[in-house]
């Protein structure tokens, strides 16, 4: 129990200081120059990215396993992944860690729509050019610390609500697009994690819609991924299908509390170029199912035999070699030292104190009334764009 809740705590309270250290003081740059803005929180995020792989692999000996394809780290890309537990994001993270080890073996070189996409990475290319943003359920925008980091890092809020998201996506896409900025985009097209009451829930859609039932994956919601994956086409360079499994899954974060923690982690990439993907949003909803069908023969198998089958040639799937560990175990110092000033500063720092509060009132004040900051980056990029 104590070392599952250290590392909650510590995830937690990292995030929580580098918000209000590093993150609160960038914000009034995006009223100054946008695209610095976008560029430095993007690094930050990057370089927080680099904190949980180092945590969970360092500090409570995880063992990521990774095989199939590796990625690319300056493509434009979407990233879809069952979604196993709620959990699965912090794990994300880390297999993007280390399935992105040795980019110049990549497949994906080849040039889109007649340009090469690689270009020459400047200083605060953290990680890659092409930064992670991820699809969200709307009320994570409202948690303090993590929500409202991801505000700023524009991801991708959803309702699940089609009508109400319209406009969202929209202004995701075009947002992006007008700055022609490379992201990865992590989606998890089920929608919600594979509990057993969601399995459930999956088995009587099954049954209605005459589907399969599954036992290892949820069916897929097709409609916001084909209306993501067409909006944003002209800029991708690929897609790639992300299965995760996990030898003992942390279901829920009280999972984790619990010291419940996997030892074993599971991801295998399978990349498919853009140009292979149909052109109607119909066929790319039943490509996506045809993908979730694999993941459940796959899985199943994965269940029997330990491991991932290439399903084209039915061999099984070697695990590629770990990434060293030597970046993030410097990220993990530096946030170290950032988590130090931040307790220094709540504990002996009036001033400090009053700017955590302020910004506390700020972030809340701003997601009530205008729906959080990643509304106000849109606003400003239209006003910019428009006086140009």
């Amino acid at each position: 129990m104590a070392a599952g809740f250290l590392l909650c705590v510590a995830w937690y309270f990292t995030i929580l200081a580098g918000f209000y250290i590093l993150y609160c003081p960038v914000i009034y740059l995006m009223f100054l120059n946008y695209k610095l803005y976008r560029t430095i929180v993007d690094s930050l995020f990057a370089l927080w990215e680099l904190y949980p792989v180092a945590l969970f692999q360092c500090c409570f000996n995880t063992h990521l396993h990774h095989s199939g394809d590796y990625v690319d780290p300056d493509e434009s890309t979407i990233i879809i992944i069952n979604h196993r537990t709620r959990v699965d994001w912090n794990y994300v993270w880390m297999a993007l860690y280390h399935a992105t080890q040795q980019p110049e073996k990549c497949i994906c070189k080849e040039k889109v729509n007649g340009k090469q996409h690689r270009t020459e990475r400047g200083l605060l290319d953290v990680g890659g050019k092409s930064k992670t943003k991820f699809v969200l359920k709307e009320e994570i925008k409202n948690i303090p610390g993590m929500g409202w980091i991801m505000q700023l890092n524009y991801c991708l809020y959803v309702k699940r609500a089609w009508q109400e998201d319209q406009l969202g996506l929209f202004q995701f896409v075009d947002y992006y697009s007008r700055m022609r900025y490379p992201c990865r985009i992590v989606l998890f097209p089920e929608g919600t994690d594979l509990s057993e009451d969601n399995r459930r829930k999956s088995h009587k859609f099954a049954a209605v819609n005459n589907l399969p039932k599954y036992e290892f994956v949820l069916h897929p919601r097709t409609k916001g991924w084909a209306a993501l994956c067409s909006s944003l086409r002209s800029n991708l360079t690929s897609i790639y299908d992300v299965t995760v499994a996990y030898d003992t899954p942390a279901q829920t974060e009280a999972d984790l509390l619990r010291n419940k923690i996997p030892k074993h982690v599971y991801f295998h990439f399978k990349r498919y170029s853009i140009d292979n993907l149909p052109l109607e949003e119909e066929h790319l909803k039943t490509w996506l199912n045809e993908r979730w069908s694999e993941k459940e023969v796959n899985l199943k198998k994965f269940h029997t035999d330990g491991n991932f089958t290439d399903l084209s040639s039915n061999k099984s799937c070697a695990d590629r070699e770990p990434r060293a560990l030597h970046a993030a175990k410097l990220a993990f110092i530096f946030w170290t030292l950032v988590d130090i000033l931040f307790m220094y500063l709540l504990i002996y720092s009036a001033v400090f104190q009053f700017w955590v509060i302020y910004n506390c009132l700020l972030f809340v004040s701003v997601t009530w009334y205008l729906g959080g900051f990643h509304n106000i980056q849109y606003k400003l990029l239209q006003k910019n764009k428009t006086k140009h």
